[in-house]
């Protein structure tokens, strides 16, 4: 089994609660879309912080490029709301803990392809940025390739699920601290 493949098993439970949190945000809503990237918010300008901290060789190809904060950012702005303070995480502290945490961040650019269709078409004038960055570039693609390049012995593979589920925890929490603030 590939380290994809064995990501994606060990922490399916942790993606499936975090895929029904972010899915209770109705993206019809101007609110419910904001909490929806305040959500983000907690998490990843301070993941994509402390990964920059980062040997390069620990990092997949183009990070810089990757880096999505500006966007959420700039969305959030746009819409009149400030970043949240961030949601407690524990900044991976090895190679392969970056690993399991760079799959969580690449793999939720996916879910923002489809996101995005809906808010087109629910709020056709809604900032998209965070959501649209990196559209048309392979950039799951080539995240996937440096990943199943990734040699993980058993303890690293361990380590690297442990940092997905770092990651998938953050998002959590920082999904529920948006749903329950003040529209």
């Amino acid at each position: 089994m590939n380290l994809r493949t064995t990501l994606r098993t060990a922490t399916r439970q942790d993606h499936e609660r975090v895929d029904q949190l972010g899915g209770g945000f109705d993206l019809a809503k101007p609110a419910d879309y904001g909490a929806f990237l305040l959500g983000h918010a907690a998490v990843l300008p301070p993941l994509e912080a402390a990964l920059d901290a980062a040997p390069p060789q620990d990092l997949p190809p183009g990070w810089p490029e990757r880096r999505r904060a500006k966007a959420l950012l700039a969305d959030l702005a746009e819409l009149g709301l400030t970043a949240p303070p961030p949601s407690p995480i524990a900044v991976p502290a090895t190679s392969a803990a970056r690993v399991g945490a760079l799959y969580v961040l690449e793999g939720s650019r996916l879910g923002g392809i489809l996101l995005r269709r809906r808010l087109a078409q629910a709020q056709p004038g809604a900032p998209s940025a965070y959501l649209a960055h990196g559209d048309g570039q392979p950039l799951w693609r080539t995240f996937l390739e440096w990943l199943d390049s990734r040699a993980l012995d058993p303890a690293e593979t361990h380590a690297a699920i442990d940092g997905a589920r770092g990651v998938f925890a953050a998002f959590e929490a920082g999904f529920r601290h948006a749903a329950t603030r003040p529209a």
